[in-house]
């Protein structure tokens, strides 16, 4: 059992009675991970015609105090289904001076259901993504319906630009108080070589800027790097991100290590992709 609060708290930027649901920006593979990049189909739906591949995506990621979760999705040319969980395990909040018994516990839950769909029209790519949230501690649970937009354009073979808002809807109250959703607005860039690829993000959120590059060694080995901005007060912070993916026959693993110097640790992030 974990000794403090604040540390969930911290991590999911959670005050009593209330959420941000900012643990839905959180990456939900291996290689999203590794380039610091949110590239979940239901966040950016024309990634599945940008990015085409019919796979099934398992993946599992910890962190600190005992945070863990996980992520199911489903790609099948144009449409997507992803299911996600996240626990916190039972907490204890305790402050400076020593007690038997804690001032109090906490637990928190999340489940994301979502499902994503993507039209073409030329070289202009547009898509629709839709999460159902429901997040629970242990006293109260609130629900809230998240919407997601994107497009993109392909410039030439190697460059596309894409752009979009993610995260806007409703939610319920968590105890007394409103929750909102991180919504955002952001465009991207990937520009795209044989074995080469760099992706780029700028967006109206807490990590205004992220970039991320893909080298694939061989056929059957990649290797990836991201960076974050983060916009602190008094000082901007990098978050620096890695791994790499392997293939053997038609599965793939992916491992990677997201957020490096984070200040309370990293998140590790384990992928397996099935392409059928």
């Amino acid at each position: 059992m974990t000794k403090y609060l604040i540390l969930l708290m911290s991590v999911l930027e959670l005050g009593w009675g209330q959420s941000s649901f900012d643990i839905l920006n959180t990456p939900t593979d291996s290689k999203a991970a590794a380039l610091g990049l949110t590239l979940n189909p239901v966040i950016k739906p024309t990634l599945l015609l940008t990015q085409p591949r019919q796979a099934v995506t398992l993946n599992v990621w910890n962190w600190v105090a005992g945070i863990q979760g996980a992520t199911m999705g489903l790609e099948l040319h144009n449409s997507y289904l992803n299911v996600q969980a996240m626990h916190s395990g039972e907490l204890e909040y305790r402050n400076d001076t020593p007690s038997v018994e804690p001032l109090s516990t906490f637990e928190y839950t999340l489940f994301d259901l979502g499902v994503a769909h993507a039209f073409q029209w030329q070289q202009l790519s547009l898509g629709i993504g839709a999460e159902l949230v429901y997040e629970r501690t242990l006293n109260a649970s609130a629900t809230g319906l998240s919407f997601n937009l994107a497009s993109a354009y392909r410039l030439n073979k190697q460059l596309l630009l894409g752009a979009g808002l993610r995260h806007f809807g409703f939610t319920g109250k968590l105890d007394e108080a409103a929750t909102t959703l991180p919504s955002e607005a952001w465009v991207d860039l990937q520009l795209q070589f044989t074995k080469f690829a760099l992706y780029s993000e700028l967006n109206s959120g807490s990590l205004p800027l992220a970039t991320g590059v893909n080298y694939a060694l061989s056929d059957r080995f990649e290797l990836m790097a991201g960076l974050q901005i983060e916009a602190a007060d008094p000082a901007l912070k990098l978050h620096p991100s890695a791994g790499f993916t392997a293939t053997w026959s038609s599965f793939t693993f992916g491992y990677a290590i997201y957020q490096m110097d984070h200040n309370l640790g990293p998140r590790h992030f384990i992928t397996l992709y099935w392409d059928y």
